[in-house]
């Protein structure tokens, strides 16, 4: 589809532009930047949708600047689309970002990818106790604990051994995004926990996994994937659970 054809699209809100992968191409980037300034909120996030799938110089200066979008909708959107986009060369412009915005989605996003480029840990530490939102705190203290700082690492553990299955399941799935495989020596004692942990039921129906079962998904994914049998919905044999903690306790 040509870049005049894909802004056509974008104006009459058709959605279905943005499920078709390769209908949108890197040159339709400069021709949806203008986009982002129409009166439509809806076209401006479907426009933000497309830059992000076009890729290139134009997405990132796009979603620069749609973080700063008049919206919420539209902030979260390309929120949402900045891992891929930016590289260690634009931490300055997310230090920028992330101080500046008054949207705490915005600066949650923008946290968790700072800790995936490497930032500096005192940019973020200075952050976090100007922070007053729950979640982008929890973000920034992801992102710190993924940079190795020994406090947030500590924090994260300390959730990893709380009695609660709420709390212990929370811990378990910020895990992956931590990406420390040595944290995985706290969750071998989860596998013994087959108290209910987690609804993966769909919609709104209810099924339960339990704790040791989102201990072996966040392991599995962790590894690898080295457990042939792991399915996120279910509940694993007292075989399969022994089978994880062998592999766990050989981790070092």
């Amino acid at each position: 589809m040509t870049p005049s054809q894909v802004v056509e699209h974008v104006k009459q809100k058709d959605w279905n532009i943005a499920e078709q992968p390769g209908t949108v191409g890197v040159d339709a980037g400069p021709a949806l930047l203008p986009l982002l300034n129409d009166q439509d909120s809806q076209v401006r996030q479907l426009a933000v949708t497309c830059l992000n799938a076009a890729g290139g110089p134009s997405a990132r200066q796009g979603l620069l600047k749609a973080l700063r979008d008049r919206t919420d909708t539209v902030r979260a959107v390309a929120a949402r689309f900045l891992q891929g986009h930016f590289t260690v060369e634009d931490v300055p412009i997310l230090h920028r970002e992330l101080s500046g915005s008054s949207d705490e989605y915005v600066r949650e996003q923008i946290a968790l990818l700072l800790g995936i480029l490497g930032t500096e840990v005192h940019f973020l530490e200075t952050q976090i106790v100007k922070e007053k939102d729950e979640h982008a705190r929890h973000a920034m203290s992801l992102a710190l604990t993924r940079l190795g700082e020994a406090v947030h690492r500590q924090e994260l553990i300390g959730r990893l051994q709380q009695n609660e299955p709420a709390e212990r399941v929370s811990a378990l799935r910020d895990l992956p995004y931590v990406s420390d495989r040595r944290l995985l020596v706290y969750v071998l004692p989860l596998l013994d926990d087959t108290r209910p942990g987690m609804n993966v039921g769909p919609s709104h129906g209810r099924f339960m996994i339990r704790v040791c079962d989102v201990a072996v998904n966040v392991a599995s994914e962790l590894l690898g994937g080295p457990f042939p049998w792991v399915e996120h919905v279910k509940r694993y044999s007292p075989r399969e659970l022994q089978q994880a903690k062998m592999v766990l306790a050989g981790i070092r």
